[in-house]
């Protein structure tokens, strides 16, 4: 049993992983040593753990992890299954990373681009070589929605939805129809332009809003929800000598 821990700038998420099966995830606002000791309590007990964080250290966390575990913190030093080629990995997004070395091993020998939606939309490209070359950032549906409030006067702050129609006939709908429509025509033209200098590229859609895009795309993708905590569970493996679970 593996135990990963994945602190995003919105959630933490804590999973139990057999092998290469997740057995339980949970979505937690706050990771404190006694939320996770809950979490495990009657549960068997796990032989690894890995932390990726975006936030500030928790040391007492890191400790206790250390103390109990055979224990991984990644980090832009930790060795990888994959060769990086972002010109500056000290700056480079630990969840954006993860993600890259589960499409690698989900996808051997292919070019695959990575479409995170979350706080941020990533976007991230993983050769058929198994190197990651980097991508693109760009704003998330609920950073669009906050900032059509933040910066006007009189644009309310209206809640994600998955109706909406092109043509919006109230202020809410249009909106929603300038985030979420146009949104998904964003990530098609980058898609589109991925395409146009790979071949045989593979798509994969992953992050906490995937729901508003995974039915509506032109492009034909695999809609992994999961991708980041499936590549921190790899690297443990990875780093602890198993290679591949």
């Amino acid at each position: 049993m593996q135990l990963i821990i994945d602190i995003g700038n919105t959630l933490a998420k804590v999973a139990l992983f057999e092998k290469t099966t997740l057995v339980e995830q949970v979505y937690l606002p706050q990771l404190t040593v006694e939320v996770l000791q809950q979490f495990l309590k009657d549960k068997p007990k796990p032989e690894s753990a890995i932390l990726s964080s975006v936030r500030n250290e928790d040391r007492a966390l890191i400790e206790y992890l250390t103390s109990n575990y055979l224990f991984l913190f990644f980090s832009s030093e930790t060795p990888l299954p994959i060769k990086n080629r972002y010109s500056t990995p000290s700056s480079l997004g630990l969840d954006r990373l993860a993600a890259a070395v589960a499409a690698a091993s989900l996808f051997p020998g292919r070019n695959v681009l990575i479409v995170s939606a979350g706080t941020a939309i990533t976007y991230d490209l993983i050769t058929a070589q198994g190197e990651y070359l980097g991508g693109a950032i760009a704003p998330g549906l609920s950073m669009r929605l906050k900032a059509l409030n933040q910066f006007t006067e009189k644009l309310p702050l209206v809640a994600l939805s998955e109706e909406v129609q092109l043509i919006g006939t109230t202020t809410e709908e249009s909106i929603l129809s300038g985030v979420l429509v146009a949104t998904r025509a964003e990530i098609d033209g980058m898609i589109d332009n991925f395409n146009k200098h790979y071949d045989q590229l593979d798509i994969i859609l992953s992050g906490g809003d995937v729901k508003y895009f995974d039915k509506s795309l032109k492009n034909s993708i695999f809609a992994i929800p999961n991708i980041v905590i499936s590549g921190l569970n790899q690297l443990l493996a990875y780093n602890f000598g198993k290679k591949k679970f």
